[in-house]
């Protein structure tokens, strides 16, 4: 018996208007799917839809994960920057990175969210900024950090 080889593509999700913009699995499982259907036919649809699911949607980073078969991955990757609208709400997706397991996908997502952590810190101008920064990032790290067992 031989495994079934998956991909994982890790998309980030552009709106027009992020304040107001909400999307769930179904939406954005709909959208690749009709996009598909448009670039590649019946064929494609058939291919892609059969091993896909939208494994990690993050409403607050606007990155998804988008789990499917190797192969129609590709058909899959080309179809996510057709995209135009989800859920009736007008956006793009940008395909970022595509893993072959969900766990390179997390570093990768990990590395992404580092590197746009550099380039704010990077852009703050005032020492003001740069001092709210380094206390919210303090606050931030020192919630996170576990806490040591009473004895």
């Amino acid at each position: 018996m031989v495994r079934v080889k998956r991909r994982y593509l890790v998309a980030e999700v552009v709106p027009e208007n992020p304040q107001k913009f909400k999307f769930h699995n179904k939406g954005l499982f709909e959208a690749v799917k009709s996009s598909v259907r448009q670039l590649h036919g019946d064929f494609g649809e058939a291919a892609v839809s059969n091993g896909m699911q939208v494994k990690y949607l993050n409403p607050e980073t606007h990155l998804a994960f988008v789990r499917v078969l190797r192969g129609p991955h590709q058909l899959a990757a080309s179809a996510l920057s057709v995209i135009s609208s989800i859920d009736g709400q007008p956006a793009t997706l940008r395909m970022l990175y595509p893993a072959a397991t969900i766990r390179h996908a997390l570093l990768f997502v990990k590395k992404h969210h580092e590197e746009k952590l550099r380039e704010l810190e990077a852009s703050l101008k005032s020492p003001q900024e740069k001092d709210a920064w380094t206390s919210r990032k303090q606050q931030l790290t020192s919630s996170q950090s576990p806490s040591s067992p009473s004895s």
